[in-house]
C-alpha cells in the first residue's frame, strides 16, 4: 500500500504539510496526517486561509469548521444540552431553505442526532462513558458519521467523514482518530482539522481530560481549487 505521513504542530501546520504533498505529487491515496496540538486555533486563520478569499463559489472556512463543531455557538452557551438544542433549532430552520434537505446534514448534527434515531446523541454518550468508566489499556470509544440507511452510494454528496474514535491514553489524554473517504485540501481540509480539534477540546473539557493528538486518514486526498490557488491559500 502506498501511503504518506505528514505531521504538524497545529491544524494549520499539518494542513500546510499536506498541501505540499499534493502540490508535489498531485492527488494522493492514503495520506495520514497527525496534528500534535489540535486544539490550537488562531482566529486570524479565518481570514487569511479561507478559500472564499480566492473567489466566489469557494468555501467559507468558518462554515466548514461549524459543520463539525459550532465553535461560535459554544462560546455563547454554558450548558451542553443548551448547545445541542440551539444548534438543532438553527439547523432545522436553515434546512427549510436547502434543496435535497432529506439527504443533507452536518457532521455535528449526526453526532448529536443520528439519522433515523433522533434520540441517539453519540457525543453525549462518549462524554458520559469518559466520565464514568475506569480507563483500561486500549480503551476506545467510537462514533459513526455515515449510515447505509441514508447514505446510499452516489458519486457526490455523501458524507466524507465516516468514522471517529477516541483513544484514551494513560494520564487521561485523549486522541481523536478519523477516516475521510474524500478530502479536498483546498476547500475542506483545514476547516476539518480545526473543527475536529475544537470537537476534541470540547469532549476533553466536558470529561475532565486533556487533548492529545488528531490522527486523520485521508483515503483520497486531492486539490479542489487549482495548483496556484492552493499554493497561494497556504502561503
Amino acid at each position: 500500500m502506498i501511503a504518506h505521513n505528514v505531521v504538524g504542530i497545529t491544524p494549520l501546520d499539518a494542513w500546510r504539510e499536506g498541501v505540499q504533498t499534493l502540490l508535489t505529487r498531485g492527488e494522493f491515496f492514503n495520506l495520514f496526517t497527525t496534528v500534535e496540538q489540535p486544539a490550537a486555533f488562531d482566529l486570524s486563520w479565518l481570514q487569511t486561509h479561507s478559500p472564499r478569499r480566492r473567489g466566489s463559489g469557494r468555501d467559507d472556512l468558518r462554515e466548514v469548521i461549524k459543520t463539525i463543531f459550532p465553535y461560535d455557538l459554544a462560546q455563547r452557551t454554558t450548558d451542553r444540552q443548551d448547545l445541542y438544542n440551539e444548534y438543532l433549532r438553527c439547523h432545522d430552520r436553515a434546512m427549510r431553505f436547502v434543496r435535497n434537505r432529506g439527504t443533507w446534514g452536518t457532521y455535528f448534527e449526526r453526532l448529536v442526532r443520528f439519522p433515523g434515531h433522533p434520540e441517539t446523541n453519540q457525543l453525549e454518550t462518549v462524554i458520559g462513558k469518559l466520565c464514568t468508566w475506569p480507563r483500561r489499556s486500549g480503551t476506545s470509544l467510537v462514533f459513526h458519521l455515515s449510515t447505509p440507511v441514508c447514505d446510499t452510494p452516489r458519486t457526490r454528496g455523501g458524507p466524507c467523514w465516516h468514522f471517529g474514535e477516541i483513544i484514551w491514553h494513560p494520564g487521561n489524554r485523549l486522541d481523536l482518530v478519523v477516516v475521510y473517504r474524500n478530502h479536498d485540501f483546498f476547500n475542506k481540509a483545514l476547516g476539518n482539522f480545526i473543527g475536529l480539534g475544537q470537537l476534541l477540546n470540547f469532549i476533553c473539557a466536558a470529561s475532565g481530560k486533556t487533548p492529545g493528538r488528531l490522527l486523520c486518514h485521508s483515503v483520497h486526498a486531492y486539490n479542489g481549487g487549482g495548483t496556484e490557488a492552493l499554493r497561494a491559500l497556504a502561503a
